[in-house]
């Protein structure tokens, strides 16, 4: 039953782009998102992993499910905490401030074809292969703090519900690779994939095994993405463009994970760069984006080539270069 419904999500995408004739990428990936937290819920359901908080009552599951963020279980209630004025007032004013800075990292990149130091180098440790990958990370964390802060301002307002926040500065942040996985970066995904895959894993293997899973399930979903939202009959751009998602070979984006866990699993025998007595502590940050900043173009090749990132560009104001 659980795999009928992950099967019908996977293929829901594809039939509505098909039925709606959507070809802008930004706009595919908008609607095929969500799908992926509900894939990752249904697992948790099918594993009886479900915060207890959701499993309350049918209508506070149905919330839970369907529900653009982390909500918040009061740990001595189970029922969801409320936001307070102080929680929407914070969120809105993260909203201003994501907005402005997309639209000038946006505009900024935009300027450049979001390849500020050219395309000539895809030596891995090359500076200027390294430069681009950095914006990239940013513009990345940038959409889906833009993201988190929209859906939790609409949360608050709409539901009164609170909410826990997605992203939390990973690029300039981070403490240790765990640190810039589990807490930073897209923590909604952290926590259905956890409960979905890693706490029914470890039931019956090891902690690297379950840690495996994780970044192989992140691996695929992120293919099953670039295949519906970059792929399928999508159409083709005139001749003169570098860039064409005929060119996308699926693939990339596992081999990121997988090389993403390699990392991890390093680090959890050695310890963290943190640990490391590194100095200045601010110095941390770099060298944790380091040990997969080198192979991001891994993960943004196929956005490149799906045109994601020109197509992207009515999400917010962006200042554009007129030839």
């Amino acid at each position: 039953f659980f795999l009928t419904i992950i099967g019908l999500y996977l293929i829901i995408p594809c039939i509505y782009f098909d039925a709606m004739h959507i070809d802008n990428s930004a706009l595919r990936q908008t609607f095929a998102l969500p799908i992926v937290i509900y894939i990752f819920r249904t697992l948790e359901a099918s594993s009886g992993n479900a915060p207890h908080g959701a499993t309350k009552s049918l209508g506070m599951y149905m919330t839970y499910y369907i529900f653009p963020g982390e909500i918040i279980f009061d740990p001595k209630t189970s029922l969801p905490m409320k936001a307070t004025r102080k929680d929407i007032t914070r969120n809105f004013t993260r909203l201003l401030r994501a907005i402005i800075a997309n639209s000038l990292l946006f505009s900024f990149m935009s300027h450049f074809d979001y390849t500020p130091f050219g395309r000539e180098s895809r030596h891995y440790l090359h500076p200027k292969h390294l430069g681009n990958c950095f914006f990239v990370a940013l513009y990345f964390q940038q959409c889906l703090e833009f993201i988190d802060a929209l859906t939790s301002v609409m949360s608050n307002t709409i539901s009164g519900i609170k909410t826990a926040r997605m992203m939390d500065s990973p690029v300039l942040k981070s403490e240790s690779i765990a640190d810039f996985w589990s807490r930073r970066w897209n923590y909604l995904i952290h926590c259905v994939l956890k409960r979905g895959v890693y706490k029914p894993i470890r039931k019956y293997k090891s902690v690297t095994f379950a840690s495996l899973a994780v970044f192989l399930a992140s691996g695929l979903i992120h293919e099953f993405l670039n295949y519906s939202v970059q792929v399928h009959n999508r159409m083709e751009v005139p001749t003169d463009s570098i860039y064409k998602p005929s060119h996308i070979r699926l693939g990339s984006n596992l081999a990121f994970f997988v090389w993403a866990f390699a990392v991890s699993s390093i680090e959890r025998a050695l310890g963290s760069f943190s640990s490391m007595g590194i100095s200045p502590p601010r110095a941390v940050p770099f060298f944790v984006v380091m040990t997969s900043l080198p192979f991001a173009f891994w993960f943004v090749e196929p956005y490149f080539q799906g045109r994601f990132f020109w197509e992207n560009e009515g999400a917010v104001f962006t200042i554009m270069r007129m030839d």
